[in-house]
């Protein structure tokens, strides 16, 4: 018979995957009011192509480094409420605006886990591991099709996989692009989570560069491929109700002109159940 202390009773089972030195809630957060009632008309998360700057992987094709990629993405922060100030409104070092956003929800993990969201690895670049992925990627290159820019069919999944990895990773510290500016970050901060949507049978590319691509990676091309992907609805994270368990806004303002697309959008009780999550920012920031 086995030790009744080796037995985990399984209505406190759930217990043993609670988060207690994270939050059990996963934020996504944006720059403008539109994007969030965007999202809850849609009832949808629709990723958009982002600028990673690849510099510390030193890889290279014909000769030329590779130093931006653009991956179509939707990315999340693992940080408890009180410290999210920093994520929301950024540092303010030399005058850069470098946070995301004061609109945003707040999505259950367990749900964004089962949806396949995934903690990103940060990488230091002076690390074995960073190295070693340095290396297979650039023998990756060199496989590739000088007329075709195409890796061949023998060592296309070994090479999806690596791309893969580096999609899901980032340096500890770097820089990014926000609009057309360029600005730093401490990376390894932010906590994040990425959902890395699957387009093998899509139009839309699976990721760009700055050297097979360089006019991919510029501003208004960025905006176009993120405009086409959100009509690619297989791309998109559809969202559920009871999973949302905050809305962010900035000011009384932007409650009231939420509250009206609710109350448009929804049924009166989703309506009423959405309008208890919301949070002001402004407001709740003061007593963090």
């Amino acid at each position: 018979m086995m030790d009744n202390e080796n037995v985990i009773i399984a209505q406190n089972q759930e217990k043993y995957y609670e988060y207690h030195q994270s939050a059990n809630t996963l934020f996504h957060f944006m720059g403008k009011l539109d994007y969030l009632l965007l999202s809850l008309t849609k009832r949808s998360l629709l990723p958009r192509y982002i600028l990673e700057n690849v510099e510390y992987l030193k890889l290279e094709y014909k000769g030329k480094q590779i130093k931006w990629l653009s991956i179509p993405m939707l990315c999340f922060c693992d940080i408890n409420l009180h410290k999210l100030p920093m994520h929301v409104v950024g540092s303010g070092l030399s005058g850069n605006n470098d946070g995301y956003g004061a609109y945003g929800l707040g999505l259950d993990k367990k749900w964004c886990e089962q949806k396949g969201l995934q903690p990103i690895s940060y990488l230091n670049e002076n690390a074995s591991q960073t190295e070693r992925l340095q290396l297979l990627l650039n023998k990756g290159l060199d496989l590739m099709d000088q007329d075709k820019n195409k890796i061949d069919s023998s060592n296309e999944e070994l090479y999806d996989y690596l791309i893969t990895q580096v999609a899901l990773s980032k340096p500890l510290w770097g820089k990014m692009k926000k609009g057309e500016a360029e600005i730093q970050k401490n990376f390894h901060d932010e906590r994040e989570w990425r959902f890395i949507p699957n387009l093998e049978d899509s139009d839309s590319p699976e990721f760009l560069n700055d050297v097979t691509h360089p006019e991919g990676v510029q501003y208004p091309a960025q905006q176009d491929f993120s405009d086409a992907l959100q009509e690619e609805k297989d791309a998109h994270l559809e969202l559920e109700i009871d999973i949302i368990k905050y809305i962010f806004v900035r000011n009384l303002d932007d409650k009231e002109k939420l509250l009206e697309l609710l109350n448009i959008e929804y049924e009166r009780r989703d309506a009423l159940e959405m309008a208890t999550k919301i949070v002001i920012y402004d407001q709740i920031v003061k007593d963090w």
